[in-house]
């Protein structure tokens, strides 16, 4: 049911599912006794692991409709590779309950965002080479330290940029191939040390849950996708809008 739901997510939103991944796995690895000061970890690590299934499966349909832009994907691929292995690096050193509480801020923060649509995107951006690149960094970084695919921080930023609400979704969906697989090698390689690592992990990733609800996602994403590319753009996104913000009120009230 999770992996169905977030594939859905991953496409309708190109968010790549972390934000319905991430508080479904608080509770079931809390359920299986996972070590409290390992928690937000395992969470985290084993949803960047979910998001590789999601966002190549997004990806794939979202390009079969023309909504993703390579030539933006090629200037910001490099630095959210880089950002997102250090995102995962930085996780290892925040606190666990630290790390659960800033994952809730920033979602209300790009809810807000977003509902309220400030500051509007320009008609005619200017594109550059620095300022991608530039962000590419910072969205790969916020990401592999919140275990998320990147969608709640590019979607507002490729939207902001003068991208369609569409392509903006779409161009999000493919980022979150080298955020996921940079992120979760991170997670793994971090948590390699770790001595409370529940069965079947490689470090921080929690393999059974990443296969099983990976394998899911992506057979489900399309049906996402097809339901964005007929919704209005104004609707899609206070849609998305509200979905971060209440998987930023369920973390609050955990």
């Amino acid at each position: 049911m999770l992996g169905t739901f977030s594939g859905v997510l991953a496409g309708l939103f190109g968010i790549g599912g972390g934000i319905i991944i991430i508080p479904t796995f608080f509770f079931i690895f809390s359920y299986l006794g996972f070590e409290e000061g390992i928690l937000a970890h395992m969470v985290l690590g084993s949803s960047l692991g979910v998001i590789i299934f999601s966002s190549i499966s997004s990806t794939f349909s979202h390009n079969i409709k023309d909504a993703v832009d390579w030539k933006l994907i090629r200037v910001v691929a490099p630095s959210i590779i880089i950002g997102s292995a250090l995102g995962g690096i930085t996780a290892g050193f925040i606190e666990s309950d630290t790390l659960q509480g800033l994952v809730a801020l920033f979602l209300v923060v790009a809810s807000v965002q977003l509902i309220f649509e400030f500051p509007p995107p320009p008609q005619n951006p200017q594109t550059n080479l620095i300022g991608p690149f530039i962000a590419g960094g910072g969205i790969g970084w916020l990401s592999g330290v919140f275990g998320i695919g990147g969608g709640i921080f590019s979607v507002p930023y490729f939207y902001h940029r003068g991208l369609k609400m569409m392509n903006a979704i779409g161009t999000s969906a493919a980022c979150g191939i080298p955020i996921a697989i940079s992120g979760s090698i991170s997670y793994m390689i971090v948590g390699l040390n770790e001595n409370n690592l529940p069965d079947y992990s490689i470090g921080y990733v929690y393999l059974p849950a990443t296969i099983i609800v990976g394998v899911m996602s992506s057979l489900t994403a399309k049906f996402g996708v097809n339901i964005a590319h007929r919704m209005k753009q104004k609707k899609l996104r206070i849609a998305f809008a509200f979905l971060v913000m209440i998987m930023a009120l369920n973390l609050l009230m955990r």
